[in-house]
């Protein structure tokens, strides 16, 4: 293979601490894959295999096929020498090696993300519903004030995102709900969120499950506590590396030096400047670069990519230069690192891409009404004109994501939604949640029709027979074939009806089987396969253990259950598609979130609604961590909360919060920019929902570079 600089260097890694900061589009993936399968075939200890840590499973996919194509280059077997996870299925590999020491049961059980929402949400609403004078008391708002039920509203929403916050942080800090009790000295937000946090550890403990905060604490206290573990998963993974070192947070870079403490190879490969998390989690892009400086540390830079043209480079290059030098902002300066891109050799065998003219440009709107229409009118001339082009919209938040869905779908415009739960994700789990529902109530006309509306789709345009189906008893419908009329046989659809009748009367045949094991019968029937089986078998194996913890539940409790943990079923359907990994369709409209975009690349990108709300500048932007009910020593709650449990000043702390938005947010606009290969289009509007918009700090300054190069009209 032809390795460009820098990559070359990586590529010729033999052991030892390394640091590979990386820009967008150098082909990170790619020569860490080359570099496993080097190491594998030039041997490794014996019962040794390298270990790749990241944060996606799409990215688990993409690792585990591209070193098994390189070993297959080699000649060896695809699968052997390595093995690739995502953080926390690398922290249940070690707690399954030693449960007791972590103080589990070998059939311990884990909370997924769905079921953890619920509880936090059940738990603070139950205190806000006992604490209701010290809840809203802090509020800004009289009790007569025309908009009190919708800042109550917006005040119990910010209160369950402080609870989740705090919850997480108190585990990543290793302090028990008695330990952090003990630093409550008055009534704050900080003893609000012990209170929070003690019910939830209590229900836990209750159900005798851990959460996925819990897998990386206890895995890094085993390997602390235990030194013959640690010697031994040491010795099982000669080689670490971890991608997306970018997003790590404390207890994840201990555990991983822990990991390679007696060996000392450890391959860290990340971009600060990509470094988007932090709003999310608590990673801290910091980490990475004080490790690249450490003392022992190797840093090799992989600074050139072929992913964009020589303009687009120029750009992002531009912000990077313009942030670090002349941000009116001090802390900003340090939001960006001086990584500049370089294109690729002339000769190189994939050049950068290039294009006639400039197409580089930004745009505003009068209102984000036009923008949205306007945007999603030119994206749909593109690929109409373009159709073996790929083009993506990348919006700020889910909700502009909608606006441009419900225009794009009026103008019949292919689009592909890159959501966190798409739409092919959730056939599955709907069509099972129909038939569950009507199972759990079969003399029920309406649950009947939604499940048969689910198995056939066309049925909602079929008036007459839909009609017939929500009134005749439902005894009738399923035993009396006789008294079905004649008429509905003029309708295609009506044969299709009775057979998937025949197909219910089978499943309410099977009543008498546990819960799960009717799933699984559902699942077989409807043939399900890869992906969407895999779901079925995922339900089913925690419709047992739902069982387990309540023996006297019956299909409508499980029934209910399945409905309320939508969310969890839906992530867990994530893991599984997210395995065959994902490539745009050309031709097809792309709608994103700026966030979710990271990773991806388009020939075309519209980076929308790039205003002083959604990508703000400076302290005096709007911040959406802050709640403007609150007084201003308060204004940012979790912010508050961390200070109060350090014992720091909180007026301090919530300046600091503020700039570390500011910072994540040119971040982010820097990875909006980065996903463009070709044409890139920034647009805002002066006028929102709530009032008047101001484009953002950072796209007066990109503006004015596009004009320093002389850029017209877009037109590509």
């Amino acid at each position: 293979m032809r390795f460009r600089p820098g990559q070359s260097e990586v590529a010729a890694y033999r052991g030892g601490l390394l640091a590979v900061p990386a820009v967008p589009g150098a082909g990170k993936t790619t020569v860490l894959s080359w570099l496993a399968a080097r190491l594998i075939s030039e041997g490794l200890p014996r019962g040794g295999k390298i270990l790749v840590v990241t944060v996606m499973n799409s990215a688990v996919a993409n690792f585990t096929r591209k070193i098994g194509d390189w070993l297959e280059k080699r000649d060896l077997p695809r699968g052997s020498g390595f093995e690739v996870r995502t953080l926390h299925s690398l922290a249940l590999q070690i707690i399954r090696q030693r449960p007791d020491a972590a103080l589990l049961r070998d059939d311990f059980l884990i909370l997924d993300g769905g079921y953890r929402e619920r509880l936090v949400e059940d738990i603070v609403n139950r205190w806000i519903e006992g604490n209701r004078q010290r809840w809203q008391g802090v509020l800004k708002i009289s009790d007569s004030h025309p908009r009190l039920a919708q800042t109550l509203e917006g005040w119990r929403l910010r209160t369950l995102d402080l609870g989740r916050e705090m919850i997480s942080r108190y585990k990543g800090q290793g302090l028990s709900p008695r330990e952090a009790a003990e630093r409550v000295g008055e009534d704050n937000f900080f003893a609000w969120t012990v209170e929070f946090y003690r019910s939830y550890q209590e229900r836990l403990d209750q159900l005798g499950m851990i959460d996925f905060d819990d897998l990386l604490l206890r895995a890094w206290r085993l390997v602390e506590g235990d030194a013959e573990l640690a010697r031994r998963l040491c010795a099982g993974w000669p080689y670490i590396f971890e991608d997306e070192a970018q997003d790590s947070n404390p207890l994840q870079q201990a555990l991983l030096l822990k990991l390679a403490e007696d060996h000392g190879n450890l391959v860290r490969v990340g971009d600060s400047n990509q470094a988007i998390m932090g709003t999310f989690t608590d990673s801290d892009p910091g980490l990475f670069r004080d490790f690249t400086r450490g003392p022992g540390v190797t840093a090799l830079p992989m600074l050139q990519s072929n992913r964009s043209s020589p303009d687009i480079i120029d750009l992002a290059n531009g912000l990077v230069r313009w942030s670090c030098q002349e941000h009116p902002v001090p802390a900003c300066r340090r939001a960006l690192e001086p990584n500049y891109i370089e294109p690729v050799a002339a000769d190189d065998p994939f050049p950068n891409p290039s294009s006639p003219g400039y197409t580089l440009a930004v745009r505003s709107f009068a209102d984000y009404q036009e923008e949205v229409r306007e945007v999603s009118g030119h994206a749909l001339g593109y690929v109409r004109r373009n159709p073996d082009k790929t083009v993506a919209i990348l919006a700020p938040t889910n909700q502009l994501v909608a606006d441009f869905r419900q225009v794009l779908t009026e103008l019949e415009a292919p689009i592909y939604e890159i959501c966190q739960y798409p739409a092919e994700r959730r056939k599955t789990l709907d069509d099972l949640l129909a038939i569950l529902a009507y199972l759990a109530n079969p003399g029920d006309n309406q649950k009947l029709v939604g499940a048969l509306s689910r198995l056939l789709p066309g049925l909602d345009e079929v008036a007459p027979v839909r009609g017939y189906l929500e009134t005749v008893p439902v005894e009738e419908l399923l035993y009396a074939e006789a008294a079905w009329p004649q008429s509905l046989r003029e309708y295609d659809l009506w044969l299709e009806v009775q057979e998937e009748l025949e197909g219910i009367k089978s499943w309410l045949g099977a009543l008498h089987l546990p819960p799960a094991n009717l799933v699984l019968l559902i699942a077989g029937d409807l043939g399900l396969q890869q992906q969407e089986l895999a779901l079925a078998q995922k339900i089913a194996v925690d419709i047992r253990q739902w069982q387990t913890i309540n023996p006297n539940w019956r299909l409508p409790q499980v029934a209910e259950e399945v409905s309320r943990l939508t969310t969890s079923f839906l992530a867990a359907a994530n893991v599984f598609f997210d395995r065959w990994g994902y490539s745009p369709e050309p031709g097809v409209i792309n709608l994103v979130t700026a966030h979710r975009a990271k990773g991806l690349e388009w020939d075309t990108v519209y980076v929308v609604s790039v205003t002083s709300n959604d990508y703000p500048g400076l302290a005096a932007d709007k911040i959406r961590a802050e709640f403007g009910w609150l007084p201003e020593e308060m204004v940012n709650p979790v912010a508050v909360a961390k200070a109060e449990m350090e014992g720091k000043d909180t007026g301090t702390a919530i300046a600091a919060a503020r700039e570390e938005l500011l910072c994540e947010r040119l971040r982010l606009l820097y990875v909006a920019i980065t996903r463009a290969k070709v044409n890139l289009l920034l647009t805002w509007s002066k006028k929102g929902k709530y009032g008047r918009l101001r484009p953002a700090l950072a796209l007066t300054e990109l503006e004015r570079l596009m004009k320093e190069k002389g850029g017209g009209p877009y037109s590509q």
